[in-house]
């Protein structure tokens, strides 16, 4: 008998590389079905497996698509980046950039320009959902602290905080996809830029919205550690000055409801 180690080595080699049919002679071939049928039963259950799994991270994506270009899509990406992850979870973190591979070559997908934008999004709700819970910051915490206090202060930000730009209109696509029964919609590109959205998950639901540039750029400076006079100072360059305070403070108020902010950090 053949160590039990190098036997779960060869059958795992078979699994995860294709095209190793020929070397199969540790198998047992005896009984109904040959050694080849026996082990594509496994490889062939392992890489449905992961096909479910990539339908489940995009359901918007294989929506947007035909069954069998999607399926032609996993089946490549399982290809290039086969599983390395203890959790399976993590395994469809590329796909985003493979369809940014696979758009202007593959005929099937050419006029989608809008697909890695469309997985993109739907990973990044998914990463939010999945963040780790923290405690929240309240309003009456924020309103206790002392006026000279405010323009040293930072902010920690829940990991469930996510932010990216986007060139087309996917959140619209998005709901009109995941919409029981789905509806028609119409891909729209911004053309001269990228529109700013913060996802991220309030009482176990994922949300998103679009900010505006100030908004954007403040709460960018924040989330990398800027203080709050720095952050004002970026509202300052975007607004009226008589206009900041009220601002800031509206912004601030707004973030602590939708369960944004961990902690407030005095100046060391």
């Amino acid at each position: 008998m053949k160590h039990l180690g190098e036997l779960q080595s060869r059958f795992q080699k078979f699994i995860l590389e294709p095209g190793n049919e020929h070397r199969i002679s540790w198998v047992d071939g005896g009984g109904r079905a040959s050694a080849g049928y026996q082990l594509s039963v496994y490889a062939n259950a392992y890489v449905a497996r992961l096909k479910e799994v990539l339908t489940n991270d995009y359901p918007a994506l294989s929506m947007a698509i035909s069954g069998d270009h999607f399926d032609l899509l996993t089946e490549g990406y399982i290809r290039k980046h086969p599983s390395h992850f203890f959790s399976l979870r993590d395994f469809g973190c590329r796909f985003p950039d493979y369809l940014s591979e696979q758009v202007d070559p593959n005929p099937d997908i050419h006029d989608l320009a809008w697909l890695a934008e469309l997985a993109k999004f739907e990973w990044t709700l998914g990463q939010a959902f999945d963040a780790a819970d923290c405690n929240l910051v309240t309003e009456r915490e924020v309103a206790s602290i002392p006026a000279d206090a405010w323009p040293m202060l930072r902010f920690g930000f829940c990991p469930c905080v996510r932010r990216i730009d986007l060139e087309w209109n996917v959140p619209t696509i998005w709901k009109a996809l995941t919409a029981d029964p789905p509806l028609e919609v119409e891909s729209i590109c911004t053309q001269t830029h990228n529109d700013a959205w913060l996802i991220w998950r309030q009482d176990l639901v994922t949300r998103f919205r679009s900010l505006e540039e100030d908004e954007q750029l403040a709460l960018d400076s924040l989330r990398y550690g800027a203080t709050f006079e720095d952050a004002c100072e970026i509202l300052a360059s975007r607004i009226n000055l008589d206009s900041v305070s009220m601002r800031a403070a509206g912004l601030l108020k707004g973030w602590i409801r939708q369960g944004l902010i961990t902690e407030v950090i005095p100046a060391s």
